[in-house]
């Protein structure tokens, strides 16, 4: 892991929170992304998530990602989690 994940939360009128974080990694250029957490979640379960999906985006060319165009084209749970490379 050779980048510092940045976290910000705001509660959702739904009462889960949408967690927004960053990473600052220079080689690679960062990501940043969003991921939507129920409220007895702990900060450590969302930072694991977060550090395996990012491992996993960076580690394989076949990374499924969802976007507008495909959301109601696969049966799989994402996790919740959206990804962006700056």
């Amino acid at each position: 892991m050779g980048y510092k994940l940045k976290l910000k939360s705001k509660k959702l009128d739904s009462g889960r929170f949408q967690v927004d974080f960053s990473t600052n990694d220079v080689t690679a250029g960062g990501y940043y992304g969003y991921l939507l957490a129920e409220p007895e979640t702990p900060v450590t379960e969302i930072v694991h998530k977060i550090n395996r999906h990012l491992v996993a985006i960076t580690n394989s060319e076949r990374y499924f990602h969802r976007n507008l165009f495909s959301l109601g084209n696969r049966k799989m749970n994402s996790g919740r989690i959206l990804i962006f490379k700056r």
